[in-house]
């Protein structure tokens, strides 16, 4: 048995004996504050005793202090109880959260922990159907309450921690329970876990992987119906320069490069010397903070690009590891590679890999410049500063052999690697032709792949051979084993599973496997299979009709009859949008809260955050905020003016986007995926809002522009937010952000723009955990109201403009009495007059009629109690 007073008598390092004197400053700062809130917080001043310090950082920028502190129980942690202090240069406190546990010497069970670390971790990997773990042993000592690290044990790519902490159950009793954090080698969940100390029993877990599969992954049976997708790379960029004429440029990428979201987006360039002389200062091949490239390929300080087709995850072992193929640029590093149209992924995965490189270390570059920094627990294997704990680059994996039309990224804390996963995508673009040898050529277009083996994609230019049948596959060995060698094996659906027949084909040396359906009319179904019973079978197999076999055994029956079959995907890495969503991820894990597990709730924004990024990255000089943009329309096979892959495209025109927090809770936008849609068209309005009062700056490092101030705002907005966000919890993070960066010079514009999407000073958010229990409001707050007593034309909201059938009219405005909406014509004639409560022009709108109108240019006249505004529109027919 171990007790808790055996464990707190061991020797220990706390974490004070390491903290600078600004930093125990702060802490210092940071208690006197709470202790003189106490009675306010509900806590007591054991409460307060003796917290752990997960993390402190000053931005060097605005001089703001973000301190995070833990509560503990006689010197153990409890798992998400959390105090943040945030300070502005003057040492003020500007914001603050408490998630302390009140009194929780009242509520903590007995503090004796019935397992050791060792059984917590096999308790951990059976809850969460994991193999039990093989010869563990410790590689970092620790006290119990400090936390160890074990080996992998077989069953993790990463080292394992283990901490002892409580945790606090609904009905606010602490339970002692190990947190234990296993990485799966399939890399699909990366679980951080509460095992109950004494019963080994599950009690909480939390998944550091953001994957896209709810909407990315969905899209492909739609892209079937639509039109045939444009060519994935431009005759400019498939073009192969005469020998000697490639580029000689030291330290150059040829990539889709800054602000081009993907190939069908603008063409790709040499780009020199990228890297940002103050986020990367020794370039993006360095590791060790001098002077020289310590690869040539692409890895270096921020991240390593590697191929992962066969899905090995591989982890790092210390700072060395061997992980898939990188292309080389050789000791001048120039890494500029051919791209071709309709070959297999794998003949472009050198230009792939580039991009991914180039694109991951940009993200990082102008993200560190605008705040997500070293000391904010950014993204870097060496950090310079000397802030933050750095050996956390991102393991990129290009071209990853673990699905298709999907891509996710996992972020655990700092110090411990983020892992991105960009996967093929599945254009539909294939065939199969068999060529009987006297007989018209069978062509067969629509059949299905399977979830195992390889891709037929990854074939180029596909697979050949002689058809063979080899009946329903279930004899072992293959009655015609000899020859099905070498060839394709026809093989009919029955009698015995799918994977057994596709492995006795494997072991009969069969080159590729063809499944017929045994039922007349029935659907094309992608199978399935698990390890290790796949972990043999490394060629393609498809499922077709019973149609479209019997004519193939027919052919056979008649003749020899050859096939040839291929299919071309796109490659995720080059839709530079879904790279910097990925990326996202990552930035607003680590910066919400401690930096990890604080985006769990049900109205957690990340998705929104994400596709913010993936937008704010390629905009270009020129662009306009009404214009419609769409999300992975390169991958998805769309063209450039696409609906992408969300419910709305992004645009500041509601009556293209009219999505506020009161869609939040009713279906669709009950996922993730829809809530973030919600968010970003907030956050994508708020961009070009400030664009049009601050103008665009092209330089994306840079802090002037709108632009860029709005990233920077984003940005910061996530610091000040609190654990487990709402909404409204990032709206005001985003207010407090301007107040401390900008003294709130941009606080009624950023009102306005919340308010217009139903984030205004009536919006109430409820739990953050609940999408059912908020309210949206679109009023602005009396001080923003009272710098403007009369109500103004932008206090208005008239959409669509041009106008056909109808036209919306919504204020921002309050008024204590009902209010007028008039369409007035250009001889000042009333043509429409109405009225409805402030509250529903606010909320809802009023429609206006103007089919019968007609077209020409009108005024909307809006009457409250501050006064009259009018807005012009054209009505258009």
């Amino acid at each position: 048995m171990f007790t808790l007073a055996a464990f707190l008598a061991l020797p220990t390092l706390g974490l004070a004996q390491q903290q600078t004197q600004a930093k125990t400053s702060a802490v210092n700062r940071g208690l006197e504050y709470l202790n003189s809130r106490r009675a306010k917080l509900g806590l007591t001043e054991a409460d307060l005793r003796n917290p752990a310090v997960p993390s402190e950082y000053t931005d060097a920028d605005n001089g703001a202090t973000h301190l995070y502190l833990r509560q503990r129980y006689q010197g153990v942690e409890i798992y998400g109880a959390v105090i943040e202090v945030h300070f502005d240069r003057s040492g003020k406190v500007v914001a603050s959260h408490n998630s302390f546990v009140p009194d929780a010497a009242s509520h903590a069970r007995a503090a004796t922990a019935g397992l050791s670390p060792e059984q917590a971790v096999a308790a951990a990997a059976r809850a969460l159907q994991m193999p039990a773990p093989q010869s563990l042993r410790i590689v970092k000592e620790g006290t119990a309450t400090e936390g160890m690290m074990f080996s992998e044990g077989g069953i993790s790519l990463e080292k394992i921690p283990v901490k002892l902490m409580y945790f606090r159950q609904p009905n606010g009793e602490l339970v002692l329970t190990w947190n234990v954090t296993l990485y799966p080698l399939d890399a699909q969940h990366y679980w951080d876990a509460r095992i109950d100390a004494t019963t080994g029993q599950l009690i909480d877990r939390t998944d550091f992987v953001v994957r896209e599969e709810a909407s990315f992954a969905a899209l492909a049976e739609r892209r079937n119906a639509l039109a045939a997708a444009p060519a994935q790379f431009g005759p400019a960029d498939t073009k192969t320069p005469p020998v000697g004429q490639r580029t000689t440029a030291t330290n150059s990428y040829n990539v889709w490069p800054l602000t081009v979201e993907s190939p069908i987006h603008g063409n790709r360039q040499v780009v020199t010397n990228p890297a940002n002389t103050v986020a990367s200062p020794f370039g993006w091949h360095d590791t060790n903070g001098q002077a020289g490239a310590e690869y040539t390929t692409t890895r270096g300080n921020n991240v390593h690009a590697y191929e992962d087709r066969g899905n090995r995850n591989v982890g790092p072992t210390s700072n060395n590891y061997t992980a898939g193929y990188s292309p080389d640029g050789g000791a001048q590093l120039v890494f500029d590679f051919p791209v071709q149209n309709r070959v297999a992924a794998n003949v472009n995965q050198d230009a792939a890999l580039t991009n991914l490189f180039y694109w991951n270390n940009v993200m990082h570059d102008v993200m560190d410049r605008h705040g997500f920094t070293e000391a904010a627990r950014n993204f870097q294997a060496f950090n310079y500063s000397g802030a933050g704990r750095g050996n956390d680059f991102v393991q990129a994996e290009g071209l990853d052999g673990n699905g298709i039309n999907n891509a996710n990224m996992a972020t655990p804390s700092e110090g411990f690697q983020p892992r991105m996963q960009m996967y093929l995508w599945d254009t539909g673009e294939r065939s199969i032709v068999a060529t009987p040898a006297n007989g018209t050529p069978i062509t067969i277009e629509n059949f299905a792949g399977t979830t195992f083996g390889r891709r037929l994609s990854q074939f180029g230019p596909g697979v050949s051979g002689k058809l063979v049948y080899a009946g329903d596959g279930c004899t072992d060995p293959l009655p015609n084993a000899a020859a099905v060698n070498n060839n394709i094996a026809l093989i009919r659906r029955g009698n015995c599973n799918f994977v057994p027949k596709v492995q006795k084909a494997v072991a009969a040396g069969a080159r590729m496997v063809i499944v017929m359906d045994s039922v007349a009319n029935g659907p094309l179904l992608t199978f399935g299979g698990t390890a290790p019973d796949t972990n043999n079978i490394r060629i393609p197999t498809v499922f077709i009709s019973r149609n479209d076999g019997e004519k193939l055994v027919s052919a056979i029956r008649a003749g020899e009859v050859n096939v040839s079959a291929a299919a071309f995907d796109r490659d995720g890495d080059f839709d530079n949008g879904i790279i910097a969503h990925e990326y996202g991820h990552g930035i607003s894990n680590r910066l919400t809260g401690v930096g990890a597990g604080c985006l769990n709730n049900a109205e957690q924004m990340g998705e929104g955050w994400s596709d913010f990024f993936g937008l704010w990255m390629t905009t270009k000089p020129g662009d306009k905020g009404d214009t419609p943009r769409g999300i992975g329309n390169y991958a998805d096979g769309q063209p450039v003016n696409g609906a992408g892959i969300r419910t709305r495209p992004y645009t500041t025109n509601l009556a293209v986007n009219e999505l506020s927090y009161a869609n939040i809770g009713v279906a669709p936008y009950t996922a993730a995926h829809s809530i973030g849609t919600v968010w970003c068209s907030a956050l994508w309005d708020l961009n070009w809002a400030l664009i049009e009062k601050y103008g665009y700056n092209a330089d994306l490092y840079a802090a002037t522009g709108g632009n860029n101030i709005a990233l920077k705002l984003v940005i910061d907005g996530m610091k000040y937010q609190g654990c487990s966000p709402g909404f409204i919890s990032g709206r005001d993070g985003i207010l407090k952000a301007d107040s401390v960066n900008n003294n709130a010079a941009n606080a009624g514009l950023i009102w306005r723009v919340f308010a217009r999407r139903g984030m205004g000073a009536d919006a109430t958010q409820g739990s953050s955990n609940n999408l059912t229990d908020g309210k949206a409001g679109f009023t602005l707050p009396a001080a923003v109201l009272s710098n403007k007593p009369k109500l103004s034309t932008e206090d208005l909201m008239v959409y669509p403009n041009p106008a056909n059938e109808q036209v919306i009219v919504r204020m921002t405005a309050s008024s204590q009495q009902p209010v007028a909406v008039e369409l007035v014509n250009q001889l000042g004639q009333v043509v429409q007059r109405t009225s409805e409560s402030a509250a529903v022009v606010q909320r809802e709108g009023v429609k206006l009629n103007t089919a019968n109108l007609p077209a020409g240019i009108y005024i909307v006249r809006l009457t409250g109690s501050t006064g009259t505004a009018t807005h012009k529109v054209v009505v258009r027919h």
